[in-house]
């Protein structure tokens, strides 16, 4: 988690919630209490999902290469037949293998995506006061000015 996500809450006492938990929990006064709270630097965001993708594409290409395999048949002086169905057979592979992951790697960031947003549509609604002053402070870091930051919001 990133160190928002680990931010507390306070309400004149400690609490360990964070800004996902008290979206997961559906508690509308913790989010309101996350909100008061944090600096715009502290989005609150997971950043972990967006390693998602190379994690799992780079891990299943990295299986198998072909390289190693027509090396192998041929250092262990296999036939040219048996080196060209070896070398074929693991392209074939190779490529099987990365369609899957780049098809597994794409789910699982879209997932991540469409659980932020899911996130930050439920704090808009249930504390919107919170979301645009969070809005506004991003748009400031950024370089406007906040008469333009909220034209913009």
């Amino acid at each position: 988690m990133s160190k928002a996500e680990n931010t507390p809450l306070l309400n004149g006492k400690a609490t360990n919630l964070t800004a996902r938990e008290a979206f997961e929990g559906a508690d509308v006064e913790a989010s309101r209490q996350y909100h008061e709270i944090k600096s715009a630097s502290e989005d609150g965001h997971q950043r972990e999902g967006g390693l998602v993708k190379p994690v799992i594409f780079g891990g299943l290409d990295g299986i198998l290469t072909s390289f190693a395999i027509v090396a192998g048949a041929a250092g262990g002086n296999l036939s040219a037949e048996v080196v060209l169905i070896l070398g074929f057979s693991n392209i074939f592979a190779d490529a099987l293998s990365m369609g899957v992951g780049e098809f597994l790697s794409s789910k699982a960031n879209n997932e991540w995506i469409l659980s932020e947003r899911r996130r930050e549509e439920w704090e808009l609604e249930n504390y919107p006061e919170g979301e645009i002053k969070e809005m506004i402070e991003i748009y400031e870091e950024k370089g406007m000015t906040a008469e333009d930051a909220k034209l913009v919001i």
